[in-house]
């Protein structure tokens, strides 16, 4: 299995079962929700659904060397979300978000199915990696939900505290 749907498949098994008050809980003022994770997640699955769709086809085929993509599970080095990725902050029923980030996956991975073989070949920028290929891309999706997927668990461990 891919670490695109490892890692998707890793987030359900942790916030099965939470309620819906544990999932809008935040550990302080700062920091995030484990709702508002799911919701930059589906946020992240958005964008490179976009940029699938529409940059792919113009992308230059090259090769770029491999990227070391687990350094984005690393949650040591703190970066500040993009604004267009930073989450909304309404209280959103756990089985609401469920349904609304299964959906956008679904779209992900048909934009993603309906690639040509060439295509994964393909180079687009990145905002920490400079450029990756298509491929290389959607393992990032899977390392950076394993990043995500650290922070539900610290956010779990918090809110239980409190």
């Amino acid at each position: 299995m891919s670490i695109f749907n490892e890692a998707r498949l890793e987030t359900w098994n942790e916030v099965k079962g939470l309620s819906d008050e544990k999932l809008n809980q935040k550990p302080s003022a700062e920091e995030w929700s484990i709702r508002e994770v799911l919701d930059h997640l589906k946020k992240i699955d958005m964008a490179a659904q976009k940029m699938l769709k529409e940059r792919v086809k113009e992308a230059p085929v090259k090769e770029v060397e491999e990227k070391p993509l687990e350094v984005a599970q690393d949650r040591n080095n703190k970066r500040k979300a993009p604004s267009h990725l930073e989450p909304e902050h309404d209280f959103i029923s756990g089985s609401q978000m469920k349904r609304e980030l299964d959906v956008v996956r679904e779209q992900l991975t048909a934009a993603i199915a309906s690639l040509k073989e060439e295509d994964f070949e393909r180079v687009l920028p990145h905002p920490v990696f400079q450029e990756l290929t298509v491929r290389q891309w959607i393992d990032f999706i899977g390392h950076h939900e394993k990043r995500h997927l650290s922070q539900i668990k610290e956010i779990k461990e918090k809110i239980e505290r409190a």
